[in-house]
């Protein structure tokens, strides 16, 4: 180490570019290094004392600790608080320091010892709170990625932190301060190789493999997701009645013909219809109906021959065919059993399963409103589905979709994740580290035991040891390897909507029954027969007192609905995607 006063040079902020040609880093035999501090503006570099020591990891915020080796007289600790820090490695290359900028941030904790006067000063570039200080917008913005509210919690009153971090755990890419100060999301994916590090850079002794165990390897995610929601049904049930006088004849033929002389008898009216539909179960009779009224008065003069006729109940009917309609609503669930894994790793290795579950319901007041309607038709938007029922499913389908999508994306990047935790750990001289960052893809080589070795992977870690005593300048790198293979990814698109209409036909037609009491010629009364149960007018009572008289009365029933078409219904879907895992170049 030396101090100098000399004009500084500065290297290019980025290093080596990563869409550029790789750098091969060149060792350098001896090194004259320095540090030069920067504390709130203020060259601080001659208070330097011990070991400075910084540590950029991704997706975490960077750490700096140095020591300030105080003059005599009063000290107030806490006016270090938050004072900005900025770190420059320098060494003298061809007569001139060039020097590298290798850390800014915050003093976060000064600590003074009273004995020693040494202020040990512990930094941070303050990551964290520079994203919890941003708006959702710019978050979403900066890191991208997929969120559900239904997957995590609601933003409102949530850590921004938190918040961005849920949206990387979509994503195979990493969110950190460039060491200008400035927020980045780096991809995972090794890159255009940034350096070359030859054979013999490496500081021997310092190559490590750090694998990852089999048991954090996870190789399948197994996603459970329930989405349940509202189905407005309407069933229609077509019914028709005629009295025999007007069976395969118009009304007015009918009525000249028999009824209208000397077969006269009782008959329903409208409100009886209605009344039994109702009584049934349903909620309303649709406009469509036709009512084969009894003739309006005068209507004998158009007999042949004529006779007179008096009509004073204008809603008595010799014929009706009509759609009553009963609504209810029906909770649907669809279940998906959604299977991502890893081909590759599981022919390897064997599985290693993690699970992930999300439940969702749509509720509506529309359900409570569509079920207490006056109603003449079915909904506007309502479809016809294969029971014949008019339905609308109140679904919210962006919802589903921005859930299960994010589900599949976590469980493909923790399927990655899991792969790249492999660790390659070596040293080298500081100076050979410059323009080093946590964006680029390294190319190391080495030669142990006449055997060589290589990998090529992205930076995950680089920590800088200044030992200002020693006059050791070390940087500690470790690159995330990536490790699986398999050669087929499926995209990873939600299941589209399943059918979910219960089996079943559509109701038949019911041709409701007519019995006249009070003629010799009457069947027995059949209390439990639907239809039109009266008597004829023209009688035989005066001649067979003893025959019944029947009730005047108009019923139907509505036929049973299966359980299946009104309680919940279960339809379940079951999918499975593969990915493939980066296999970064390695050669031990």
């Amino acid at each position: 180490m030396e101090l100098n006063a000399s004009e500084l040079n500065t290297i290019e902020l980025n290093g080596a570019s990563g869409g550029g040609n790789a750098v091969d880093v060149e060792p350098m035999v001896s090194v004259i290094w320095d540090v030069r501090l920067m504390l709130n503006g203020v060259d601080a570099s001659d208070l330097l004392t011990g070991v400075v020591r910084i540590e950029r990891e991704e997706g975490a915020r960077a750490l700096a600790d140095f020591n300030l080796l105080l003059d005599a007289g009063a000290v107030n600790p806490a006016s270090y608080v938050g004072q900005s820090v900025a770190i420059y490695y320098r060494d003298l290359r061809n007569g001139a320091w060039v020097e590298t900028l290798r850390f800014t941030g915050q003093v976060i904790r000064p600590q003074f010892n009273l004995q020693t006067r040494v202020l040990a000063c512990e930094c941070s570039d303050r990551l964290q709170e520079e994203v919890e200080a941003m708006d959702v917008a710019a978050i979403d913005a900066l890191v991208g990625g997929l969120w559900s509210a239904d997957v995590f919690e609601a933003v409102e009153g949530r850590s921004r932190w938190d918040y961005a971090q849920e949206r990387l755990s979509t994503r195979a890419a990493s969110l950190q301060r460039a060491v200008e100060g400035s927020l980045q999301v780096t991809p995972w994916a090794t890159g255009p190789t940034a350096f070359v590090i030859p054979a013999g850079a490496v500081l021997d002794g310092s190559l490590d493999w750090l694998p990852v165990e089999l048991n954090d390897r996870v190789n399948v995610v197994e996603v459970a997701a329930d989405y349940r929601f509202i189905r407005l049904r309407e069933r229609h049930q077509d019914f028709s009645w005629e009295h025999p006088a007007v069976a395969g004849v118009t009304i007015i033929d009918g009525f000249c013909s028999t009824w209208g002389r000397n077969d006269n008898t009782e008959v329903p009216d409208i409100a009886m219809i209605e009344a039994a539909s109702s009584g049934a179960g349903y909620q309303a009779i649709l406009a469509t109906a036709n009512w084969g009224r009894v003739p309006a008065t005068g209507s004998g003069a158009l007999c042949d021959p004529p006779f007179g006729w008096t009509n004073a109940y204008p809603d008595l009917l010799l014929s009706a065919t009509w759609t009553s309609a009963m609504r209810w609503s029906q909770r649907v669930t669809e279940q998906y059993s959604l299977r991502v894994e890893a081909p590759a790793s599981v022919a390897q290795a064997g599985e290693v399963i993690s699970r992930e579950r999300v439940a969702l319901e749509t509720e509506s007041d529309r359900e409570a409103e569509f079920e207490g309607a006056t109603f003449t038709e079915p909904e506007a938007d309502a479809i016809q589905d294969a029971l014949g029922d008019w339905v609308v499913d109140l679904r919210e389908e962006e919802r589903r979709i921005d859930a299960i999508s994010c589900l599949l994306a976590m469980a493909a990047t923790s399927i990655r994740a899991a792969h790249r935790g492999n660790r390659l750990a070596f040293q080298l001289p500081t100076s050979d580290t410059r323009g080093f960052r946590l964006e680029h893809t390294l190319h190391v080589q080495d030669t142990i035991l006449g055997h060589p070795v290589q990998c090529r992977a992205r930076v995950f870690n680089l920590t800088d040891e200044w030992d200002l005593d020693a006059g050791a300048a070390i940087t500690s790198i470790q690159l995330a390897v990536s490790q699986g293979g398999g050669d087929v990814a499926d995209p990873l698109t939600p299941p589209a909507i399943p059918s979910s209409t219960p089996p079943g036909v559509p109701p038949s037609p019911t041709q409701l029954a007519t019995q006249l009491g009070s003629r010799n010629s009457s069947p027995i009364y059949d209390d439990e027969l639907d239809g039109f149960a009266g008597n004829y007018t023209v009688n035989d009572l005066d001649i067979n007192p003893a025959l019944e008289e029947f009730p005047r009365r108009f019923d139907l029933t509505a036929p049973e609905i299966p359980e299946e078409h009104r309680d919940e219904y279960l339809v379940t879907v079951a999918q499975t995607y593969r990915v493939t895992i980066d296999n970064d170049l390695l050669e031990l």
